[in-house]
């Protein structure tokens, strides 16, 4: 991290609402710099919109104006548990339209990485790159199945067949201390305030119907095509993330995707190298988009 990054306060910006055509709501933040090239970030499953603050730093350093949604049942949108995952760009349209942004870079955690390769699918013409980060497993392909490791199997029926009992496992954790820092929480080497931020999205998750909805999104088919994403993609992945093989699957079969791997486990995307990486990356989408 640089002395300049090191002087940049972590931010909690108001949650900003929008009224969507069909009357759901649509909440967000702001982190990053005001004014600044846009770029989406998408939390991870459970999560919200204040995950976007671990980026804050490198947000600011880049000239990054980085847009946290809130997906539906996260800290004030609307639960829709019926509309596929593919749907969500719908919303999205509708926002940057309201905030006056055609292009734009997109990045995001988990869920957030599987939202990640949605909106890249569903909206090419205005996507400049995207970054999946340890990206969901689309456990209804065969191939998704077959390239992951039996611990990754465990989880995904899990969380298909008994979602309920994941969240209430989930709801448990809170507030105990993680066996594994490597896995489970921060990584060592991970400033104190941005630790604080990881700890804090731990506790302010999304309500108990939109955890189950996110469960259900990941194991139910997502209505695009993961394999024929026409955008640069950046598959960014924990060493010791289950994911992690599917997603150099993902890499080597989309038209233009490259594999980046991470320290640690798959919270490794809050440390300081981790972060400079991965938002260099969406910044250097987003100067492409500028010539």
């Amino acid at each position: 991290m640089t002395a300049a990054e090191h002087d940049v306060v972590l931010i909690d910006p108001p949650v900003r609402s929008l009224t969507l055509a069909d009357g759901r709501t649509l909440t967000w933040q702001e982190f990053g710099a005001d004014g600044g090239r846009p770029a989406l970030y998408f939390h991870g499953g459970g999560s919200t919109s204040i995950e976007g603050g671990i980026f804050h730093r490198e947000a600011v350093r880049t000239g990054i104006r980085l847009i946290a949604t809130n997906r539906p049942g996260a800290l004030g949108s609307t639960l829709s548990p019926r509309r596929p995952v593919v749907a969500y760009a719908d919303d999205l349209r509708e926002l940057l339209d309201v905030l006056g942004v055609d292009e734009f870079a997109c990045f995001g955690e988990s869920n957030g990485g599987m939202m990640t390769m949605a909106t890249a699918a569903s909206m090419p013409d205005r996507v400049l790159g995207a970054a999946p980060i340890n990206p969901t497993v689309p456990w209804f392909d065969p191939l998704a199945r077959r390239a992951s490791p039996a611990s990754a199997g465990v989880g995904y029926r899990l969380m298909q067949w008994t979602p309920r009992l994941v969240v209430w496992l989930a709801e448990r954790s809170v507030g105990k201390s993680a066996v594994d820092s490597d896995l489970i929480g921060p990584p060592p080497g991970t400033e104190p305030d941005v630790a604080a931020l990881h700890r804090r999205m731990d506790i302010e998750r999304a309500s108990r119907e939109g955890l189950i909805a996110e469960l259900r999104w990941a194991t139910a088919p997502w209505g695009f095509d993961h394999y024929t994403i026409p955008v640069p993609l950046d598959f960014f992945c924990g060493e010791r993330d289950v994911q992690g093989p599917f997603a150099r699957v993902l890499a080597e079969r989309n038209p233009d995707a490259r594999f980046h791997e991470f320290a640690y486990g798959h919270n490794g995307f809050s440390h300081p190298d981790a972060r400079r990486r991965i938002v260099d990356v969406i910044a250097s989408h987003l100067h492409r988009g500028d010539t």
